[in-house]
């Protein structure tokens, strides 16, 4: 009778599995780098309260604060390490892909359907990076994109030039291109470059110093990593 109900007790979940105290909790899980990244998705929510609130300057602040994060998780993953790699992955979605989408939705309405396309295939290339991972990007990055398409939102161009911008990206997220990663000294100039365009994003000098960095990146960014392996 003992053992009988001991197992009725076990089914009905009344004596729970050893394997549930003995399973890892993830905030124990958590390093430095992960702060980061967790930074970066609350830079990104904040993004979207403030643009539904109809402060695009701090929206727009917000996901290059995002950015900034994004690239001090990468540092310090790749000098310390991390037990939660996954992590950067969703926070990357809600600031990379959601809050890009909710900025374009509410400046340019008659578009925003767009956006779909450009959402899924964020969500598809975050998952092809943590699927393959390798000392490079396969498509051009999220940040990148997103920071392509709330600056010329922001600069308030042609609808025309926001959905060329987002479905060309949109492609250019899912080739196989390869990208390298932004290290070194060119670490140190996009740093600079986007810390300007936070301070000084009144004028609008820095935000298209902002945007024309970043296609020289999508643009010349396949030649160099090319270049540098041949080496």
């Amino acid at each position: 009778m003992g053992e009988r109900a001991a197992e009725d007790r076990k089914v009905e979940g009344s004596t729970p599995s050893r394997g549930i105290f003995m399973a890892k909790n993830v905030l124990s899980m958590l390093s430095y780098a992960d702060s980061f990244t967790i930074l970066n998705g609350i830079f990104g929510l904040l993004s979207i309260f403030f643009i539904i609130n109809g402060n695009m300057h701090f929206s727009f602040i917000l996901i290059l604060l995002a950015v900034l994060s994004d690239g001090m998780d990468g540092i310090i993953a790749r000098k310390f390490g991390s037990k939660l790699p996954v992590i950067d992955e969703f926070a990357d979605i809600v600031s990379f892909c959601v809050a890009p989408c909710i900025f374009v939705f509410l400046l340019y309405n008659k578009i925003s359907f767009l956006c779909f396309f450009f959402l899924i295939a964020g969500i598809l290339h975050l998952v092809n990076y943590h699927i393959n991972k390798k000392n490079y990007f396969l498509g051009i990055t999220t940040p990148a994109s997103a920071i392509i398409i709330t600056s010329i939102s922001y600069l308030f161009v042609p609808s025309y030039i926001i959905a060329i911008a987002i479905i060309s990206l949109s492609f250019l997220m899912l080739l196989n291109i390869p990208y390298p990663r932004i290290e070194g000294m060119f670490s140190v100039v996009a740093f600079i470059i986007i810390i300007l365009a936070i301070l000084l994003s009144n004028y609008k000098i820095f935000v298209y110093v902002l945007i024309f960095s970043t296609l020289f990146y999508i643009i010349a960014g396949p030649f160099y990593l090319k270049y540098s392996k041949a080496r």
